[in-house]
């Protein structure tokens, strides 16, 4: 393999905390934000356009009161260089177990709406969450983490099912019973789910729509409704092992993909899950991918997993000291088509880079491998950039990383990578000094 050399970072952010999770906004209207978790509070950074190095200035801060475990932006957020009414919108995990909804505008501070627990919220550590990147389903946020997977809503107005929709105009077809009038039966057809005298009990978990989608409704519109509680859809999956990712894609309006931390990657069908069949979710799921080794060595650890960007196709993921690669047009029994060695001592992350989709960047939150990151091109899979953050030796590790948006003309050349290492956010150019290479892909 050949290995190019050592590159320090361009510049740096410092935050008050030891920076635990990093999240760059990739919406069309925000590419220049940035959210930073730290020890017990999240600042939203805005970048400087006019220099070509990152430089950052907050905008932003919630007070979490947690270490930040996750990050998603909504697609509703925009930068104030964008529009005069800019909106920001994130949903942060949290190490208390907790899930919180924040939110900025010019007319309003920050704002932080908590999720509810109970029966209906995640009971162990969450992994990882993300918005479906679909109009039709853009307010609902998937979360994963050790104890499985929920959907939730966040303007959530029930309406019936296709089932109970056909049992209602059974009921009506049927004329009405006993001692009610017509406009009675009629009427309580209609609002079954709200009545406490309703005669016939919810067989299936409710699905819930947005009042976002109503054509002309403007983002502070809907969020002057924002008081109704978000609500989980809560389905019954079962999975072996705890989650570790969880990813939609800008082509797929009704997919997630999920890893877990020994060796599987699913793609799964979530709007079709039914909780009336024995099978429960297996019986959607569009693919399942495996990573044999990772299957059948029981000290392998990770799960870290990306979708392509530009490729609905073409996954990766890091399980152990190795990567790999599917794509699902070869899909050879759902072994991956591609492998090789990523960091040593396990990696803790892999992304695909939005703005030049050929590079995909993996870490290790390993003291041992120091404050390192792996950018491998997908035309030349044995040529590896090893960027040496800081110098060494060094025992600071990476917590977290994430792939800029583009804010600066040469960004989708240089693709800079933002790295988390204590308290400090470092920025490295990650694409330019690999060599040029056939657009077509090494496997």
């Amino acid at each position: 393999m050949n290995v190019y050399g050592a590159q320090n970072y361009s510049s740096y952010y410092t935050h008050g905390s030891n920076v635990h999770c990093i999240r760059a906004c990739m919406n069309e209207d925000g590419q220049d934000l940035l959210a930073v978790g730290g020890e017990s509070k999240l600042e939203v950074l805005q970048r400087d356009a006019a220099v070509s190095t990152p430089e950052y200035k907050v905008i932003a801060s919630f007070h979490i009161g947690s270490p930040i475990t996750a990050i998603a932006w909504s697609a509703r957020s925009k930068s104030p260089s964008r529009a005069a009414s800019w909106f920001l919108e994130l949903v942060v995990a949290s190490e208390d177990k907790c899930l919180r909804r924040l939110l900025s505008s010019p007319k309003q501070q920050e704002r932080i709406k908590l999720f509810p627990g109970g029966l209906t919220g995640h009971h162990g550590r969450i992994n990882d969450v993300c918005f479906c990147t679909s109009e039709t389903y853009q307010t609902h946020v998937a979360s994963v983490g050790d104890d499985g997977f929920l959907v939730w809503n966040l303007y959530p107005r029930m309406y019936e099912s296709e089932k109970e929709n056909e049992e209602n105009n059974m009921r009506l077809d049927s004329g009405p019973e006993d001692g009610d009038t017509e406009d009675e039966e009629v009427d309580q057809a209609l609002n079954a789910d709200h009545r406490g005298g309703s005669r016939r009990r919810r067989t299936k978990v409710s699905m819930f729509y947005s009042d976002l989608n109503v054509p002309g409704r403007s983002d502070e519109a809907a969020d002057d409704n924002e008081e109704q509680p978000v609500r989980a859809i809560n389905y019954p999956i079962p999975f072996s092992h705890p989650l570790h990712s969880i990813a939609a894609h800008s082509s797929s309006a009704n997919q997630f993909m999920v890893s877990d931390t020994h060796g599987t990657v699913y793609i799964i069908d979530w709007t079709k899950l039914d909780q009336e069949k024995p099978e429960g979710w297996r019986g959607h799921r569009v693919v399942e991918l495996v990573d044999p080794r990772a299957l059948t060595d029981h000290s392998s650890w990770g799960g870290a997993a990306s979708w392509k960007p530009d490729d609905i196709n073409v996954i990766g993921a890091a399980y152990g000291s190795h990567w790999c690669i599917w794509d699902t047009r070869k899909l050879h029994g759902g072994k991956p088509i591609a492998t090789g060695m990523g960091q040593e001592y396990g990696g803790s992350r892999f992304r695909w880079s939005p703005t030049n989709t050929s590079l995909f960047a993996i870490s290790s939150s390993s003291p041992l491998a120091g404050p390192s990151i792996k950018v491998y091109r997908t035309q030349s899979l044995d040529t590896m950039k090893e960027l040496n953050v800081l110098p060494r030796p060094n025992r600071n590790r990476v917590r977290d990383f994430d792939w800029l948006g583009v804010a600066h003309l040469e960004d989708s050349i240089r693709a800079w990578l933002a790295i988390a290492i204590g308290r400090k956010i470092y920025f490295v150019a990650a694409g330019d000094p690999i060599p040029t290479a056939p657009d077509e892909m090494d496997y």
